[in-house]
């Protein structure tokens, strides 16, 4: 998607700003996060983004898996989210979401749909600042794309807002590690997401190193790919302390270097020492 396009796409989605925040409405969106973003310490922590407000929602049609990849053995997959067939059932109609909950999750490596997430009122240059760090650096050829979603709350309001989607996804069962889906988890608690959907997240296996040769595998993988990724982790954190967006020859490296760790694993490593993923 162009930047033209994501700007259209983020115009038309202006909501009603709390008055005592003095924030203008056309300025205010919707944005729904559905992975790291759930969690108030890495959103406002990290990111140094600050909601007016967060409300729970169910967004029907989507799903959670992790096929976001990042570096085998070690962060293997991150969250995105994958249109599933919800048999033409709205929210509705799903009186009892459990039963959604479990139509759509075939393995462990999948959260079910719908979709819940937090739904955070934050300003367009909050939103940019988002899109800028996170996977791609806000190129359009690779990693996040801005995608627009209808939702309801939890006491069944409809929202419309706009979300992250790698377009590029193919299922491909990935897990994360366990410091990313604890980081879910946490944000999951904070905001209060139905007990159900909790569960779900519960359910899904991280990747963890077992055999001796996997942890061989994973020992090599870091060896190799941090000196790569050194230069992308520097821009990164320099993006996120300066609010900037990262050079998109830097972002297209590290583009290379995700792509080159997963042939050394799936050429090399994975055959001789076991699957990082």
């Amino acid at each position: 998607m162009s930047s033209e396009a994501v700007s259209k796409v983020v115009s038309t989605l202006a909501v009603q700003a709390d008055p005592e925040k003095h924030v203008d409405e056309k300025d205010m969106v919707w944005y729904l996060g559905y992975g790291s973003n759930m969690s108030s310490e890495v959103l406002s922590g990290r990111r140094q983004v600050f909601p007016i407000k967060s409300l729970a929602v169910v967004v029907p049609g989507y799903q959670l898996t992790f096929d976001m990849a990042g570096i085998p053995y070690f962060e293997p997959g991150f969250g995105t989210i994958v249109p599933v067939n919800d048999s033409d059932e709205t929210i509705d109609e799903a009186g009892d979401q459990a039963q959604l909950l479990h139509k759509q999750r075939t393995t462990d490596c999948q959260v079910g749909s719908p979709l819940h997430c937090i739904a955070h009122l934050i300003t367009k240059k909050e939103l940019a600042h988002i899109i800028n760090t996170e996977g791609g650096s806000g190129n359009p050829d690779f990693g996040y794309q801005v995608l627009e979603v209808a939702c309801k709350t939890y006491d069944d309001q409809p929202l419309k807002g706009v979300t992250l989607i790698d377009s590029y996804t193919k299922v491909l069962c990935y897990h994360p590690s366990p410091r990313y889906l604890n980081i879910l988890l946490n944000g999951a608690e904070e905001h209060k997401l139905a007990p159900e959907y909790i569960e779900r997240l519960k359910m899904v296996k991280p990747y963890v190193p077992v055999t001796a040769g996997q942890k061989v595998a994973k020992g090599l993988m870091i060896a190799m790919s941090l000196p790569l990724a050194s230069p992308v982790l520097l821009s990164a954190i320099l993006a996120l302390v300066f609010k900037t967006k990262t050079p998109r020859p830097i972002a297209l490296y590290g583009e290379w270097v995700k792509r080159f760790s997963w042939w050394v694993h799936d050429a090399v490593l994975a055959p001789i020492f076991g699957k990082g993923c």
